[in-house]
């Protein structure tokens, strides 16, 4: 009998064409050809980062499907019946929160399969941000149908989505630069996520309960039958807003390294060559030209014997281990490896197998000479010169100064400077270019 409402509900609504459309914006929000398929983790994340132009739609779905009864002429008749207000639409409200909610879930399908073919590692709780998403989904069709029986006009849909949309873009913008925990009541914000990211579970407890304040409120404002009952309808909201405010931690700490994810897998042969579980499938295309590189560095005295993946984000500090070459490491959708340089070994040997640091990020002037001195350190270990334009116009006439000038010293001198600038480097100062030209 349950069953039987329920198909008729699907039939007499617009629910399961809008759980499609979802499906289908979904989808194209969560698709990145740039992106592997094997990174799991990000697939959820990027999915879930959609929530911010999808949560409006919802919105909307929901309170067109709201204004029914009154566009169809008979919200009258159907409040005088017997039964309660919340039985008679508790079928409706449940066939859009579900349809709305599957759409969203559906829209990942395609890079869950994917990765399930591509990855070696499946992050534990990858399913949390999705369980979140799916309840703020149906939340937003519910509060979209309260608010659609109560203001049904054409016009509430469209405004609803204007409305839900313009409250996403000023949280994120009220919030922007502090680490106040309102910011997590946004759809989509999980904290500063990356592909190595685990969501803490305070924020995840913290959003389920916000979302099923929400859908709560929505549910009671559609099933409502007088004002009474509709101001009473805001209180789950409130409770809500409060419990999440206290569960959520600060968006500083909404997330923390996996630390599966970030562990090294390695070769068994002398020298080592580790990427992280993360990145296992890619191993074999790092293996060689990272131990032709350590065969150019170890010309050097103290020269490093390994090259390892580095996890951390490009431009954060790094502990620089001298027996290593810290490599970060980007896999393209094809699952090609990208470095950063033309070459897997041109970074390796770029600063003479250092991470790049020694000026804030926005230095430009600051990074100018860092970059040259590093640039013609890779090339004298590589024996060639720099390429007509292989660097911007600031940099290859330094990068071009600084060769000869290295070319031009007695052999011995010339590696004493390389391994000059290789210490100054593992310590991130800033001199490097004065150091390799010993100005």
């Amino acid at each position: 009998m349950i069953g039987r409402i329920f198909f008729v509900e699907v039939r007499r609504t617009a629910a399961l064409w809008f759980g499609l459309g979802l499906a289908f914006a979904a989808a194209l929000l969560t698709a990145d050809p740039e992106r592997w398929d094997g990174a799991w983790m990000a697939t959820v994340l990027a999915h879930h980062a959609g929530l911010d132009l999808l949560w409006p739609l919802a919105l909307a779905a929901g309170a067109w499907q709201g204004r029914r009864d009154h566009a169809a002429g008979i919200a009258d008749l159907l409040a005088a019946t017997a039964r309660p207000g919340w039985a008679r639409v508790a079928p409706q409200a449940a066939v859009v929160a579900g349809c709305l909610a599957g759409g969203y879930v559906g829209g990942l399908l395609d890079g869950l399969g994917r990765a399930l073919l591509a990855a070696t590692y499946h992050p534990p709780g990858w399913y949390w941000p999705l369980l979140a998403g799916s309840l703020s989904i149906a939340a937003a069709g519910l509060l979209g149908l309260g608010v659609g029986r109560l203001l049904p006009s054409r016009l509430t849909a469209a405004l609803l989505a204007l409305g839900g949309l313009a409250a996403v873009v000023v949280l994120a913008i009220g919030s922007a630069d502090s680490d106040r925990p309102v910011l997590l009541l946004g759809p989509a914000y999980l904290g500063d996520t990356d592909q190595y990211s685990i969501v803490d579970t305070r924020v995840v407890a913290g959003k389920l309960v916000w979302f099923a304040a929400l859908a709560a409120t929505g549910f009671a404002l559609y099933a409502a039958g007088g004002r009474r009952a509709r101001l009473l309808a805001a209180l789950p909201t409130v409770v809500g807003l409060v419990a999440a405010l206290a569960l959520f931690p600060p968006p500083g700490a909404a997330v923390r390294p996996d630390p599966q994810a970030t562990a090294l897998v390695c070769t068994d042969e002398a020298p080592r060559v580790c990427v992280t579980r993360l990145h296992e499938p890619a191993l074999a295309q790092i293996v060689e030209p990272a131990r032709r590189a350590l065969a150019l560095l170890s010309r050097l005295p103290d020269a490093p014997t390994q090259v390892v993946e580095e996890p951390s984000r490009h431009g954060t500090p790094v502990v620089q281990r001298r027996d290593s070459v810290h490599l970060e490491l980007v896999v393209y959708g094809d699952g090609t490896v990208i470095t950063g340089q033309q070459s897997i070994e041109d970074t390796i040997l770029d600063g003479a197998g250092t991470w790049a640091c020694g000026a804030a990020a926005d230095d430009v002037a600051g990074w100018e000479p860092i970059q040259a001195a590093r640039a013609a350190a890779g090339l004298w270990l590589q024996g060639r010169d720099a390429g007509p334009d292989e660097f911007w116009p600031p940099v290859q006439q330094m990068v071009v100064d600084a060769l000869a000038g290295l070319r031009a010293l007695p052999p011995d001198e010339q590696v004493a400077r390389v391994a000059a600038l290789r210490a100054a480097a593992l310590d991130c100062r800033p001199d490097l270019y004065d150091v390799l030209t010993g100005s």
